[in-house]
């Protein structure tokens, strides 16, 4: 009887922690795609993956300023569109906070003007996701300059 008890006890540990990591990986795979999405799209000046993936009340601060609210910040990207040559993301990090909150961070490459100015070629970025009704939302990006003696790496 105690070895069945303690078999039981190992497969539900097994159990949880294969299904904890299975989730993390989940959630990884999903809110890196949509913030590889979100690049793309402000590349190609396309503001409805913004609309679909953002929380209404996203923030958004970056060396252009600060946004708040999914409305303004898709009004401002539409209103004064940047001009992205190119663009690389490297070194994600995703890190769960509750099994409905993560931090994602990586490092970006970027060629791109915005109404005239030129933006930090290398930053640091970070994005929190809140999980809503089973899909993943952005509800709030940063991004800093990296320090000249930041090593960017490419994909």
């Amino acid at each position: 009887m105690k070895t069945r008890l303690l078999a039981v006890g190992v497969i539900v540990c097994v159990s949880v922690i294969i299904g904890g990591s299975l989730l993390a990986q989940d959630a990884k795979s999903s809110v890196t795609s949509i913030e590889k999405s979100l690049w793309e799209a402000w590349k190609n000046k396309q503001s409805e993956p913004f609309q679909q993936n953002l929380t209404d009340n996203s923030v958004s601060v970056s060396p252009m300023g600060i946004s708040s609210g999914k409305e303004q910040m898709v009004k401002e990207m539409t209103a004064t569109p940047c001009d992205v040559r190119s663009y690389s993301l490297s070194d994600w990090q995703v890190h769960e906070v509750t099994p409905d909150t993560v931090i994602v961070t990586y490092k970006a490459k970027q060629d791109a003007t915005c109404q005239g100015n030129k933006v930090p070629a290398d930053v640091l970025a970070s994005s929190v996701y809140v999980k809503k009704d089973g899909k993943w939302l952005a509800a709030s990006h940063f991004e800093t300059p990296a320090a000249q003696s930041q090593t960017m790496k490419t994909e």
